[in-house]
Order: C-alpha cells, then structure tokens, then sequence
C-alpha cells in the first residue's frame, strides 16, 4: 500500500512495514510522516509479555533523497511500558543511528560520494541539502583511517600543504605494487620522520625489500637506519627531471646570446625564436612530437619535426653535444637493465663529470653520489621497474583534493580525506544502532 513512499525514500532494503505514512510539502520541503506496524513482543530488561503503548514521540530526521529539495523523516515512534517491570522502551528505530539526527541512507550517501576525490565537503552538502558542517560532522564521525600495515615495496613521498600550515609539505609512504597509501605523516622533518619510522615495529620494518624515492639525503639516510634489510632505488623518473634542468638551463643561456628583447617575438633574431619557440624538443621524447608539418610563423613556412631539430641543433655546437649526451642517457635510460648497466652508467658519469658544461659537470656529480641508488632502479618485480609512478598518480589526486577544498587546515582531516577517497576500501567507523 505504501510502496510508492517506500521507493521516494529510497528504503527498500529497510523491508518496512509500514502502519501509515503521509506525505506533505511545505516551503519546498518535503515531510514524510510514517508510523511503523507494531512488531514488538516481549520487554527487553525482563522478557515479559505483557507490554502496552505508553504514547508516541516525533523524531525528525533528516532525509537527503533530492538535490531539488529537502526532505525530512517525521518517525512517529512507539513508546513501550511493561507491566512486570515497568521499565519504558522505544520500539526499533530502522530509519537513522541512536544520537543521530540524519539518515542511515543520509550518512551512506555522503559517504558514498565522498569517495570521489574530485567531491568536495561542499560540493557534497550542495548535492544532499545538507549544511557543510553536517558532512563534515559525519564524515569525522565515521571515517578513521589506520596505517596500512607496510608492504615489501614502499613508495616514499611528500606533498605541498599549504603556505598558512606550520609544516609546509607532508609525507607519504604508498604501496607500489596496489598503488594504495600506506600512511600519511604531517611533517618530512628529519628528527620528527625518524621518531614516527620507530613507533613502526621494527619487526615490520625490517620485512620492507626495496625503497623507492626521489634524490632526497633525509629520506635516504633514515631508509639506510630504520629500514635495514631495504634495497633503495632512486626514481628514473627524478633523475631525468634533474638531466632536463640541466638541459634547459644550456638552452637559456644560449638563447639569451641572441636576445635582441624585442616586444615582439618574432621580430627578435632567428635563433632566439626557433630556441624560444620550440623550447620543448629539447626535453620531450621526440618519438612523442607531433609528426605533421608546424608552423614557423617568423618565415611563414612549414617544417616538419627532423626539419626543425636540424635546424635547432646547427645553431651551436655546445647545443648539439648538450643535446645529444642527454639523449645518450635518457636512452640508456630506457633500455637497460640491472645486470648490464653497471659499464654504461658508469661511462655517462665521466662524461657528465668531465663535460666543458658547468650545468653537466654538476648533473655527473649527482649522478656520482647517487649511482649505487640509480642502478637499483632498474630492478623489476613482476615485469615491472621499480619507480615512483603510483606515487605520481596519488600526488596527482592529492593535488585535485586540496585545490577543490581550498585547503583542509586539520591535518588529522586531511589525511582521512585523501587515503579514504584513494584507496576506496576504507572500513567505515561504529556503524552500528
């Protein structure tokens, strides 16, 4: 008979049987009214069964059904008195949880829609008609999420807060091979990183296999501590960013040779404009530049790429062996492997080291200092190198969290924000009547 309201609720599940139910709108706000089939028999402090209707009592609750309009629960709840023991006692309460004012379906949809990481606390009381406070009052009620327990691959990280926060970056350590946050931590500080790896039982620490990070001393020196049976690998991914600074910074200080600091791009020197203007095929995998005809607005014509990196690399010699060791490298980069590439890395270092480029020389040192790191790198497990790429995509996401929130400012927030809605399987806090 009731059917109708049962489905606008969305209460299927709930298998009610309802005594009667109404329905009313008032001020764009719909009520629903609804008093529930007797269907207790006996006392729960004594077991009698002599129990009779003392009255009733209205509970409003809360009912997130539509992003149109509010809408509210009025539970005309039954009351209860025993004859025997005389105790009172409120009938089953199926629609919200004691001490709540919302809906069970309120608080699963919210916390539904939280799992996208793109879905602000905002955004999500705006869809439900819910204050900000009410979401963010359930979501800190029922989410608490604990340090996942630590695998044999561990992706070391950290991420920018927010300039107003007391610790600007905060660290993450994530599962490489499931690419889940094993924790947060709010500070990449040195003393406060290493007391937070010692409150880690050191049995656990010691199961960790290898280590993947970028070229950080901190992360590395307290890895080589409290990580002892850890292999450390530096991200490839890292060490190309730092040959890339290198090689623009080559770039620049060649292009500003032909600088005539003109308004107008293409009224200044050749070379300037072609360096400016295709800045990008001395960083990019030139595999991934477009093959089709470009345009070079300063002679009005159109080159094709090979066209165009000849035309690059004849403008200064230094240019063309800048160009050509970085690609050496990121080639090397690309095609070996642990077991062969101790000859080859070892070859690139003397050549960055002993480069006439000062921006070289100072890559080769890197390169020295890290090299054992490097080559770790190249271990693959499973088919698959060993780097921080599942750490890029969570950053990624972390990113897209706090620019939509603006900033979480609690951090304990935060955290539960950012593993609940990347790692999804997040057990839901004291869900219980």
């Amino acid at each position: 008979m009731y059917n109708d309201i049962i489905k606008l609720l969305n209460l299927e599940q709930f298998n009610l049987k309802i005594f009667k139910a109404e329905t009313i709108k008032k001020d764009n706000t719909l009520f629903c009214h609804i008093t529930l089939e007797r269907d207790v028999s006996t006392c729960p402090f004594c077991g009698g069964g002599q129990l009779s209707i003392k009255d009733y009592r209205k509970k409003k609750i809360k009912h997130s059904i539509s992003t149109n309009n509010p809408c509210y629960i009025i539970y005309n709840a039954r009351r209860y008195k025993c004859k025997y023991c005389n105790n009172c006692f409120y009938e089953k309460n199926p629609f919200s949880l004691k001490y709540d004012k919302e809906s069970v379906y309120t608080i699963y949809t919210v916390l539904r829609q939280l799992l996208n990481h793109t879905n602000t606390f905002t955004d999500v009381a705006m869809n439900l008609n819910l204050s900000v406070t009410t979401v963010i009052k359930i979501f800190d009620k029922y989410v608490e999420c604990r340090r996942l327990a630590l695998p044999s691959i561990l992706c070391f990280d950290e991420f920018y807060r927010s300039k107003k926060s007391k610790e600007k970056y905060a660290f993450v350590m994530a599962d490489f091979m499931n690419n889940k946050i094993v924790d947060i931590f709010n500070s990449r500080h040195k003393d406060k990183l290493d007391k937070y790896f010692c409150d880690i039982p050191e049995k656990e620490r010691n199961s960790v296999e290898y280590i993947i990070m970028d070229m950080w001393d901190t992360y590395k020196d307290l890895a080589s501590i409290r990580f002892k049976n850890a292999k450390i690998a530096v991200d490839s991914f890292h060490v190309i960013k730092h040959l890339n600074d290198a090689m623009i910074s080559i770039r620049i200080k060649i292009m500003q040779k032909y600088n005539k600091k003109t308004s107008s791009l293409e009224a200044n020197d050749m070379y300037y404009y072609m360096l400016k203007k295709f800045h990008y095929f001395f960083i990019k995998d030139f595999n991934n530049i477009y093959s089709g005809k470009i345009k070079v607005n300063k002679i009005k014509t159109k080159w094709d790429k090979y066209e165009i990196r000849k035309y690059l690399l004849s403008i200064d010699e230094d240019l063309k062996y800048a160009y050509d060791l970085k690609e050496r490298y990121r080639e090397f980069n690309l095609t070996a492997s642990y077991d062969n590439c101790d000859e080859e890395l070892k070859s690139l270092i003397e050549e960055f080291r002993n480069s006439h480029l000062e921006e070289f020389r100072e890559f080769g040192k890197l390169l020295k200092r890290w090299e054992k790191y490097i080559k770790n790198s190249f271990i693959r497990i499973n088919k698959k190198r060993l780097s921080n790429g599942p750490m890029e995509g969570i950053n990624s996401r972390i990113k897209t969290i706090l620019k939509s929130a603006n900033g979480i400012r609690r951090f304990y927030r935060l955290r539960n924000r950012i593993m609940y809605s990347i790692n999804k399987n997040i057990p839901i806090k004291s869900f219980n009547k």
